[in-house]
């Protein structure tokens, strides 16, 4: 479908003006505020987890530094963004409780975790660089707080970005065949996934969403996905990945990325009921606040005092 985004040139008048939290902010606005920010700090503070995993398994010291530093700053996020939530009136016991509790539905990518070494580095990849084309659209919109909060995030995930881009590179250079046929197999299964992330296509009807309306969310999400194919695709194959035209391909007559659309159906079936890893990530979430519940009211107590 084609996006019907302005052209860049032209001032998007949903973009005029911007708002701090103490500004008298319109009817709806704090809600749709405070939904995306809280929204982002539980993805940030869940999507560690298939990461977190690997962290004892990881084949050498360094790289299993890097993890480390990849999950401290993805927590980090986490905090960042539930700060900006919390001044919208959205505490963070709320954000986790309303996952554990079942109240809140994580994002396709979050149900899953990764089968081997080989697969967290294409993965990873995709995944950072399409956060990465979110954050920069977001980080453009009316709430300010949010935007610095989302700019803060970029510059950590630049370093992830990175350093994926050189666990895929090592595995394709210096690899076996197996196990670069698995960085293969990783491209292949984790690109339609993070094409459905971006959320379903656009319609005729998506400037009605609220959080569109409000500025809060600049681009569609057909725009975003167009941008993130177009600088991904390349990356993959200069690593010597093959891109099947059959999953994506430019097309000749319009210029843009064609590609085979995710089974939206199962996408929303798996959102709904849930997918291979999220009662796991719900039951450690869980048993992290049951575990924790003494220190965390302690130091409560304390910055109450």
């Amino acid at each position: 479908m084609a996006d019907r985004a302005l052209p860049r040139d032209e001032p998007d008048p949903r973009l005029a003006r911007k708002f701090e939290l103490w500004d008298d902010l319109p009817d709806g606005y704090r809600e749709e505020a405070a939904r995306v920010s809280s929204f982002q700090a539980l993805a940030e503070i869940v999507g560690v987890l298939p990461f977190a995993e690997w962290i004892d398994r990881v084949p050498d010291y360094a790289r299993k530094q890097m993890l480390i530093a990849k999950v401290q700053d993805e927590v980090g996020h986490g905090q960042v963004t539930a700060r900006v939530a919390e001044d919208l009136g959205v505490s963070r016991d709320r954000i986790i409780l309303d996952f554990v509790e079942g109240r809140t539905k994580l994002l396709n990518v979050f149900h899953f975790g990764f089968d081997t070494w080989e697969e967290v580095g294409p993965a990873a990849l995709l995944m950072n660089s399409a956060a990465i084309v979110q954050f920069q659209a977001l980080d453009q919109g009316t709430y300010l707080p949010y935007a610095r909060a989302l700019r803060k995030i970029e510059k950590e995930e630049s370093f992830h970005y990175h350093h994926a881009l050189d666990h895929t590179h090592q595995t394709m250079t210096l690899g076996t065949p197996a196990q670069r046929a698995l960085v293969q197999q990783a491209f292949e299964t984790w690109l339609p996934r993070i094409l459905a992330y971006f959320g379903p296509p656009d319609t005729d009807t998506y400037q009605g969403n609220r959080m569109y309306q409000f500025g809060i969310k600049v681009s569609s999400n057909d725009a975003m996905r167009q941008e993130w194919l177009a600088k991904i695709i390349p990356v993959f194959r200069k690593l010597g990945v093959h891109v099947d035209p059959a999953l994506t391909h430019v097309d000749e007559e319009t210029g843009k990325w064609w590609f085979a659309s995710p089974d939206w159906v199962a996408v929303k079936k798996m959102l709904r009921e849930g997918g291979p890893r999220h009662e796991e990530w719900r039951a450690k979430i869980a048993d992290s606040l049951e575990r924790n519940a003494l220190y965390r009211d302690v130091a409560l107590m304390r910055s109450a005092a």
